[in-house]
């Protein structure tokens, strides 16, 4: 983009392997989510971004984490289906959207964004084999939009899709609960199962932050307190 500064190179990996880390660091989508989220804000020094994932049954997009969100922006975002320009040029197409002056822009309609002050705004597909919804970040700072800005996001984006698709989110729902052996059910042969059958991908469920029991809370939070760390000291250390 003409008249935006460039992102030092050094910085960029850093940021992509930072992302990286926190994706490994949990294999639960909700957790690595919201910990991705954490990361982005601090390391890009944005106030906002979030996550939506493609809620099929609805035909829509569902808001599965944020930070920096009003009240207006959640119902706003939480209310578009695949049928808007914003799903359709991220989400249909499979394209990065760049809103530099949200002030200006009146094809997306994203007025919540305007309201709550930010200058401008990026998002990108989470991208694999398939679209499994879509990463945004914004800002109220109009010199932390970069040349690289949206390249970098659609490469985030990337790595959340496949942590998504590794954890299953892709596999469909999980198997009901096997009834008990009765005389009836024992006689009777397994059913065939076809293509038809199969269900669709279930979409991921938003929950709110809850403290984690206290068995497994300590590694986890461990682990991602090492990451916050480091990361402060490889920056300090680079300045």
């Amino acid at each position: 983009m003409k008249g935006f500064a460039a992102i030092k190179n050094r910085k960029v990996f850093t940021i992509i392997r930072d992302i990286n880390e926190v994706l490994s660091l949990s294999s639960e989508p909700q957790r690595f989510l919201n910990m991705t989220l954490d990361t982005l804000i601090q390391i890009l020094e944005i106030e906002c971004c979030w996550v939506q994932t493609i809620n099929a049954a609805e035909r829509s997009l569902q808001l599965a984490a944020e930070r920096g969100f009003s009240s207006e922006m959640r119902r706003q975002l939480s209310s578009l289906d695949l049928g808007h320009d914003f799903s359709q040029h991220t989400v249909g197409a499979g394209n990065y959207l760049i809103i530099p002056d949200i002030s200006v822009d009146g094809r997306y309609g994203l007025s919540s964004f305007r309201s709550a002050g930010y200058r401008w705004l990026v998002a990108a597909p989470l991208m694999t084999y398939r679209v499994h919804g879509v990463l945004g970040i914004a800002s109220r700072h109009k010199k932390l939009l970069h040349k690289e800005t949206a390249d970098l996001v659609t490469v985030i984006a990337g790595l959340i899709g496949t942590a998504l698709n590794r954890t299953g989110l892709s596999g469909g729902p999980p198997a009901p609960d096997k009834p008990e052996p009765s005389p009836e059910n024992e006689s009777r042969p397994a059913p065939v199962v076809t293509a038809n059958d199969i269900s669709s991908p279930a979409p991921l469920t938003t929950i709110p932050d809850s403290p984690p029991e206290e068995k497994t809370a300590k590694p986890a939070e461990a682990d991602f307190q090492k990451h916050a760390h480091k990361m402060k000291s490889f920056r300090d250390l680079h300045r």
